[in-house]
């Protein structure tokens, strides 16, 4: 996908964490600037040394992402969020998408991998499904640690349907949005949204 951004390209990496499977993507790409944000000081200790690898110029803020890019000034030519925009209700997915789509001006890219249902889906079924597929998975956790991990899922984790994606966009004033992968489980699903 960044092959379809203005070269060299300016990249924002939105609730990076530590940057490692970014850095593994980005590695032989026309990267110019990467900027970084997260809440946690930890992971952006870590997302420090993995991204001397890309050499080049790297910039991380610890910040809430909601926040920090309320008062972002510096225009990008792609932004990317993985499996965290799922965590805000849709009203605040708009806001955000809106402020995202005003840095990447009408030439950016703005790509996701977020938690998604297929159309006709209600929060509840995708829940009941998550829980289908990963319980018997993740063998390695406790009941009391898969409890802990599903009851985050089921407090925090607000799926969108792919129209609700695709509108959502739109009314971000995003002109084309682009399902580019579905997982297996259709749990999880990945758009590009562009103007």
């Amino acid at each position: 996908m960044v092959d379809e951004a203005v070269q060299p390209f300016r990249f924002l990496d939105i609730a990076c964490g530590d940057a490692r499977a970014t850095v593994e993507t980005l590695k032989g790409t026309q990267v110019a600037h990467y900027y970084g944000i997260d809440l946690s000081s930890a992971a952006l200790e870590l997302a420090s040394k993995a991204l001397k690898s890309l050499g080049c110029p790297v910039t991380l803020d610890h910040r809430d992402f909601v926040e920090a890019l309320r008062d972002w000034h510096e225009p990008m030519d792609v932004a990317w969020i993985g499996l965290s925009l799922h965590h805000l209700l849709a009203p605040a997915k708009l806001s955000l998408m809106r402020e995202i789509r005003g840095i990447v001006g009408d030439s950016g890219l703005f790509l996701i991998y977020e938690n998604a249902s297929p159309d006709g889906e209600n929060r509840d079924a995708w829940f009941r499904r998550w829980e289908r597929e990963n319980q018997p998975l993740w063998t390695a956790l406790t009941a009391e640690e898969y409890e802990a991990m599903a009851a985050h899922v089921r407090a925090n984790d607000f799926p969108e349907t792919t129209s609700q994606w695709q509108s959502l966009g739109r009314e971000a004033g995003f002109g084309r949005v682009r399902e580019l992968f579905v997982a297996p489980t259709d749990l999880f699903r990945m758009y590009c949204f562009q103007v």
